[in-house]
């Protein structure tokens, strides 16, 4: 599978994205192993916030990509939207204040933050590059 030129400036614009929103995670990752005190890595609730960060990310990309792309078709958009929020932003933050209440002790709610985090970066790059595509026909 070749990708065209705009799928690879679209994949690498995402991708700078995405590492800045990771390099935190290398940071606490670094400390908890110097502080030989990794198996509390994945109970900070800075998986949910990153999550939610990155969902958010999403919807901006998509709104922008649909307003500049005079030929999107707005009903998909808007089913799309429905889903990232409803499936994806609101339980990461709900999921976040839970952590925060709690303290990270629920093995349930440690292991939802990240399987909602795993969610956010697939839908990060799969809707990211399909609205920076809108964005990049939008403005030819």
């Amino acid at each position: 599978m070749t990708m065209n030129k705009s799928n690879q400036n679209a994949l690498l614009i995402l991708l700078s994205e995405y590492l800045f929103i990771f390099l935190p995670f290398l940071v606490i990752g670094i400390i908890k192993i110097y502080k030989a005190d990794f198996s509390t890595f994945f109970q900070a609730a800075d998986w949910s916030f990153a999550a939610s960060i990155l969902f958010g990310q999403v919807i901006v990309k998509l709104v922008s990509g649909s307003v500049i792309h005079s030929k999107a078709k707005w009903q998909r958009v808007v089913v799309l939207l429905s889903f990232i929020l409803v499936l994806g932003l609101v339980p990461s933050l709900v999921v976040l204040a839970l952590i925060l209440i709690d303290g990270g002790v629920s093995s349930f709610l440690v292991k939802t933050q990240i399987i909602l985090f795993s969610l956010a970066s697939l839908v990060f790059f799969l809707v990211g590059s399909a609205a920076h595509a809108m964005i990049e026909e939008g403005n030819d």
